[in-house]
């Protein structure tokens, strides 16, 4: 009898090994991977990116418009994709009806202003 329980007990240890190894690979494959570090881009690759022309990426650079690397000592340009794509996000353009809400905001706002005024003042324009 005690072959039995000697032989469950190394059984158990065994699962419990198996399932610690299961849990460890799933740890593992639930982790966010290590990012890659980015390499930066030409100007070619930059105006491919953003579907200009290299002439216009230049232009951008000289009027510090686009984010861009110059190393010290080099005459090269670089830019890397993640700095381009959040550069062209940040350049989003309000909709006619966005535009009309933040008027109408304003609008409501300065009313509520002078009908402060008014009420603090009892109606009288302070000179």
């Amino acid at each position: 009898m005690t072959l039995d329980v000697q032989k469950l007990q190394n059984d158990a240890s065994d699962a419990v090994r198996l399932a610690q190894a299961i849990l460890n690979r799933l740890d593992q494959l639930t982790q966010p991977s290590t990012p890659t570090e980015e390499r930066p881009v030409s100007v070619k690759e930059a105006a491919a990116f953003l579907n200009k022309k290299e002439a216009t990426v230049y232009g951008l650079v000289y009027e510090k418009k686009i984010p861009h690397h110059k190393p010290d000592g080099t005459g090269n340009l670089y830019f890397f994709i993640s700095e381009l794509t959040e550069w062209v996000k940040n350049g989003r353009k309000a909709t006619n009806e966005e535009l009309e809400e933040q008027a109408r905001i304003q609008i409501t706002t300065r009313l509520n202003r002078r009908k402060q005024s008014k009420q603090r003042t009892g109606g009288r324009q302070s000179i």
